[in-house]
């Protein structure tokens, strides 16, 4: 008795599960760094600390600078409106949506790119 003689199918990849558990991890890490920094600002004040918050700054500054948003967020903060704690959730929460929108973006590419690969090529 002969089967009939299949081919293997490659066993599908979960592409978003990967890069959302990517982006949690790598917005997650990034967070604990940011609050541990934070902290050790606070309690002890040393200047690698200050160093470090500022650099960590930079990348959320950066983002909402590109969105058009950080000169907004520094007039209510310098008027009052907005307290340092608000400032830090609105920088940690640009961060977050950066991380995730980066790593769908990327799961959209490499699926796009799996898919086109599984497709028979016609001639």
């Amino acid at each position: 008795m002969s089967e009939p003689s299949e081919q293997p199918q490659e066993a599908a990849i979960p592409v978003f599960r990967i890069s959302f558990a990517n982006a949690t991890l790598l917005a997650g890490g990034y967070l604990l760094v940011g609050a541990v920094v934070e902290a050790v600002r606070r309690t002890f004040n040393p200047r690698w600390a200050e160093q470090l918050s500022w650099s960590l700054e930079a990348f959320p500054a950066g983002i909402l600078r590109t969105v058009g948003l950080l000169n907004p967020l520094r007039d209510a903060y310098a008027a009052g409106t907005l307290k340092e704690t608000h400032v830090r959730l609105i920088y940690a929460g640009s961060v977050v949506v950066t991380v995730y929108a980066i790593g769908l973006g990327v799961g959209a590419l490499m699926w796009l790119l799996m898919r086109g690969r599984r497709q028979p090529q016609s001639q």
